[in-house]
């Protein structure tokens, strides 16, 4: 074959080859967009249910961009702890997106019930998870582990007298440890009456609007075990979990009722 054949030869294989190549890293830039999206979803996802600390769009941003990426769209729905994103990656054929949806797991049984077991005296373990974090400090206060859905529950049934920010400043656990402050402390606090005895509980360190997704407010009438609100990062907490008190007035902080009497051991 002819040198000049010859050059023919290699000049249309390099003109086939070129298509290929682009084809194939604009593929791969879908492929990127994708799973940048998926992984910022679930950044914003966590930081909805206090898994990770700071703003959910922000870690959102913080993920695309460490892979290259560009964040477009991030849309979140606390009540759902709920994060929706959009990314774009560029390639030869112009920028690839991807989006993706992440939120919190939920159980079988709180998509069937929402609510929490109740005794027989009427009492119900007032989170999704039957164990203790730390034991009764700040007087009888207990941290109540969570699972990852966070549901809380009425402990009694009762009537709702406040829901949402307490309006009280940074405590001194927080002075001491400035990377645990999440912001205002978050409270569901209920009225109970049992055996001609008022009796007040509370929620703390709730994720903020997780009550009123549940229909919860000042004067709402709760059952037992009905879900009041979602476990969050509120307030003053190096993890997720319920700051829970049981008092003799309206108050959560220095409780002074022993709720393993009411409630029963973990």
């Amino acid at each position: 074959m002819s040198a000049p054949a010859l050059l023919a030869c290699a000049a249309a294989a390099m003109c086939l080859a070129l298509p290929v190549i682009a084809a194939s890293a604009q593929l791969e830039a879908h492929q990127r967009a994708a799973a940048a999206a998926d992984a910022a979803a679930l950044a914003a996802a966590d930081a909805l249910t206090g898994w990770s600390a700071g703003p959910p769009c922000a870690l959102a941003q913080e993920v695309a961009a460490a892979v290259g990426t560009r964040l477009l769209v991030c849309s979140t729905r606390e009540e759902l702890a709920e994060a929706r994103v959009e990314v774009s990656a560029s390639g030869p054929f112009g920028a690839a997106s991807g989006e993706a949806r992440a939120g919190a797991p939920m159980t079988d049984a709180a998509r069937s019930a929402a609510s929490g077991a109740v005794g027989p005296d009427g009492w119900a373990w007032p989170s999704d998870r039957r164990a203790v974090t730390q034991g009764p400090h700040d007087g009888w206060a207990l941290d109540l582990a969570v699972s990852p859905e966070g549901a809380l529950y009425a402990p009694y049934a009762g009537v709702v007298i406040s829901a949402g920010p307490d309006g009280f400043g940074v405590p001194e656990a927080c002075r001491v440890h400035p990377e645990w402050w999440r912001g205002p402390n978050v409270t569901v606090v209920m009225r109970h009456e049992y055996r001609g005895r008022v009796l007040y509980s509370s929620h703390n360190h709730v994720m903020p609007a997780s009550p009123q997704s549940f229909g919860i407010a000042p004067g709402s009438r709760v059952r037992a075990g009905q879900r009041v609100a979602t476990a969050g990062m509120s307030g003053c907490t190096s993890g997720p979990h319920t700051h829970f008190t049981l008092a003799t007035t309206p108050r959560n902080t220095a409780p002074d009722l022993d709720p393993f009497a009411y409630l029963g051991p973990p």
